[in-house]
């Protein structure tokens, strides 16, 4: 099974315009759309939308909370969340004529130190041999690397598989614990290790193998439309893959939780690494075909599938 966190769980509302948004004045939407939100879910609505199933994990709080377990139930996806005061976040995406994204997200709420024992009691209830967890998004206000630690650490140590789709602080702390899977995008890799941010594969390959080096057993780069570059413990030379021809863009929400998912799902069935890139490359270029916050179905990821080229990086120069 395939347990996702999402610590800052967010309700998503997003809105139409037929005409390019317009500072200090009226803008009226044509079409609203309110889902559950934050990346694990979203990693869980992709999950359910190429066939899988997972059970999310995280906080919620408030009525807003309540509306996000009734919509995952609803979209019959498991939940166990710890309930919280305050009030679950809503964030705002606003989509303009020719796929312009405007975002604002909320901050979300402060999880106390009994409300995070009580959660991670939770992770604990899921401790089976074989659950894939994933650990995506961002974290509550002053919510501290020392218990996003724990939460690795735990996970780790009940030999149970990690994927962290992070950046930043977040990211560094859990390669501390060997995470299984870490998926930064071009700019949080080169955050994280120092580097200028590049589309070119080989030079993400050495990047990505400052992870490795860091703790990282695998590590998929993704890399929007130009595709994903993966290295591994195994396969430090890499892997590279994208679409032929490239998939042009309706938005871009989703895009990299929908290729968490396919590494996810393709790790639950014992799928060799090279499949499991072609395939999150399809699912994400998939997703970014798609208007907000849709997710692929299967049969449309395996129609980007047949589109999907994997090539061997040139091996590693001493």
């Amino acid at each position: 099974m395939v347990i996702t966190i999402t610590l800052n769980p967010a309700m998503d509302r997003t809105l139409r315009i037929d005409n390019p948004l317009q500072p200090n004045t009226l803008n009226r939407a044509v079409s609203s759309i309110v889902e559950p939100g934050g990346k694990g879910i979203t990693v869980s609505r992709a999950i359910k939308a190429i066939g899988g199933a997972s059970i999310a994990l995280g906080f919620s709080a408030g009525s807003n909370g309540r509306a996000l377990k009734d919509a995952l139930t609803s979209m019959d996806i498991h939940h166990d969340f710890v309930d919280v005061p305050g009030q679950t976040r809503v964030n705002i995406q606003i989509i303009a004529p020719g796929g312009q994204h405007t975002e604002i997200n909320e901050p979300g709420y402060k999880i106390s130190d009994g409300d995070f024992l009580r959660f991670l009691e939770r992770v604990e209830n899921h401790l089976d041999d074989g659950n894939i967890f994933v650990l995506s998004g961002s974290t509550p206000p002053h919510f501290s690397l020392k218990n996003y630690g724990k939460i690795c650490k735990t996970i780790k140590k009940a030999g149970c598989k990690l994927i962290v789709d992070a950046s930043g602080e977040e990211l560094l702390e859990a390669l501390k614990y060997k995470p299984d899977v870490v998926k930064p995008n071009i700019f949080e890799l080169a955050e994280v290790v120092g580097d200028q941010p590049s589309i070119d594969p080989e030079t993400v390959a050495v990047s990505a193998r400052k992870l490795l080096d860091m703790g990282a057993q695998v590590v998929c780069v993704s890399m929007g439309r130009e595709g994903a570059v993966v290295v591994s413990q195994e396969n430090r030379q890499g892997l590279f893959a994208n679409t032929n021809p490239k998939v042009i863009e309706e938005g871009a929400v989703g895009t990299g939780d929908s290729m968490v998912a396919a590494f996810a799902n393709g790790m639950r069935q014992n799928i060799d690494l090279e499949e499991i890139t072609k395939f999150a490359v399809a699912a994400g270029r998939a997703c970014a075909r798609l208007p907000g916050t849709e997710m692929a179905t299967l049969k449309q990821v395996y129609q980007v599938y047949e589109t999907v080229q994997l090539f061997t990086l040139d091996p590693i120069k001493k």
